[in-house]
């Protein structure tokens, strides 16, 4: 998660809000490589984050994070690797923090993975969705917008989804353009599917944000999201929506669509075409450019 990256701090709200452990006083915490390495030369394996605290220069304590979205067997190799090696690097405590936002990948992060050398078994740290907030009210997601963004990515899906999502939206559209910015790339990176539209649609059709807020969130991440539609197999009602999206980017871009174009726009059902036309859309001035 580029939120724990950019906020190494944050990983203290998740050990200890969170899950209820104890952290040693420290002075300081920076983000550590996420490249597991050993004797100097980096292996193949990375983990999400890591969050090294140190009293004065002396480090004393390590937080390595997982976010997991599904059960993952081979984790359960590269888990203690990550331990062994973070403590080869760091010689002081760490601990392996595993994030999750179903309960069936929550149940199985919580295994206990034995490996057969008496005593040896590992009992991840793990963060379900039921000990994250649910955050619906923006003033509440304003004291603390990374919780908010977890909120957002393990209840965005649920019966309450829709008010998270307008909760989350609501406490960042007051940022400024470089934070606002930050906050709505977290989100659009971590959401998939239906989610990523919804989220999508809701920042292109807010008439109040300045358009040079949202063109820069357009281009490789909104081909992805469409990519990822299709591969859920969503393909019924995909080019009505491909196709309300791209008027969407044409409108906070500022160009004039004349009412024919508007219905062929509407009315096409080829969603290469309805793609290729959103690649073009995001450096076109005039609507006729769009279809030549």
């Amino acid at each position: 998660m580029r939120l724990l990256q950019d906020n190494p701090k944050f990983a203290e709200e998740l050990y200890c809000g969170l899950l209820g452990q104890r952290l040693p006083s420290y002075t300081s915490v920076k983000p550590g490589s996420e490249a597991m390495t050993r004797a100097g030369e980096a292996v193949i394996r990375n983990c999400d984050n890591v969050a090294v605290f140190y009293d004065g220069e002396e480090p004393i304590t390590v937080l390595l994070f997982e976010v997991q979205r599904n059960p993952d067997k081979r984790k359960h190799s590269s888990w203690l690797d990550y331990i062994a090696s973070a403590y080869q690097r760091f010689r002081c405590p760490v601990f392996l923090v595993v994030i999750t936002f179903d309960e069936k990948t929550e149940a199985w992060a919580r295994e206990p993975i034995v490996y057969g050398h008496p005593g040896l078994v590992l009992i991840p740290l793990v963060i379900g969705p039921a000990m994250i907030p649910m955050i619906t009210d923006p003033t509440e997601g304003r004291d603390n917008v990374s919780v908010a963004l977890l909120s957002l990515i393990a209840h965005g899906s649920g019966p309450q989804g829709p008010a998270v999502m307008r909760a989350y939206y609501e406490t960042i559209r007051g940022f400024d353009r470089t934070l606002w910015s930050r906050y709505a790339e977290y989100a659009l990176n971590a959401l998939q599917g239906e989610q990523f539209m919804s989220l999508q649609e809701m920042i292109m059709s807010d008439a109040a944000l300045p358009n040079t807020y949202r063109l820069g969130l357009l281009g490789e991440k909104y081909r992805e999201g469409l990519a990822e539609g299709k591969a859920e197999g969503k393909a019924e009602g995909k080019a009505e929506g491909e196709a309300r999206m791209l008027l969407r980017i044409l409108d906070a871009r500022g160009v004039v669509i004349d009412p024919n174009s508007r219905a062929r726009i509407r009315e096409c059902d080829d969603t290469d075409q309805l793609e290729a036309w959103a690649d073009r859309a995001l450096s076109i001035d005039r609507i006729q450019d769009l279809f030549d």
